[in-house]
């Protein structure tokens, strides 16, 4: 008997241990991405524009892929953010722009840049890219998002 009653507690004391594991599997598994809607980019974009003159200056559009690439990135979780407080975390995501946060660089014509160092010159090149790109038809749009997906695939 001694036998099966040692089976007994070592399959109880495995199987709370499994049931443990589990709970931390399903912990690691909760946190979800930050989900930013329409409005959260257009207001997180008007933030940074207000907070960081030379992002003033850059197109919404690009400015807004710029954003998602700081976002793909940094991997905001839904955790980190009460997101019931939206003032709140659209100011904390806005802040990746102003220094807050040193993870997040930027790839330009292979130049590497943080997205508080942006110079106007590489504002005024990029709008001046985006303002020929606009001119030719709206193949140009498709192949910037095509663009924006092969860089970011590996992120």
């Amino acid at each position: 008997m001694k036998i099966i009653d040692t089976m007994k507690k070592n399959y109880t004391e495995g199987m709370a241990r499994e049931s443990e594991a589990k709970r931390l599997r399903d912990l690691e598994k909760s946190k979800k991405d930050l989900k930013l809607t329409d409005d959260d980019v257009k207001e997180i974009i008007k933030l940074i524009g207000e907070q960081n003159p030379a992002w003033a200056e850059l197109e919404p559009e690009i400015l807004a892929l710029f954003l998602k690439l700081a976002i793909k990135q940094f991997k905001p979780k839904a955790e980190d953010f009460d997101v019931s407080d939206t003032a709140n975390m659209r100011q904390k995501v806005a802040d990746i722009f102003n220094g807050q946060n040193d993870k997040v660089v930027f790839n330009v014509s292979g130049k590497s840049f943080k997205p508080n160092a942006i110079s106007p010159e590489q504002i005024r090149k990029l709008n001046e890219a985006y303002a020929k790109g606009k001119n030719m038809g709206s193949g140009f749009s498709k192949g910037l998002k095509s663009l924006f997906k092969k860089q970011t695939k590996n992120i």
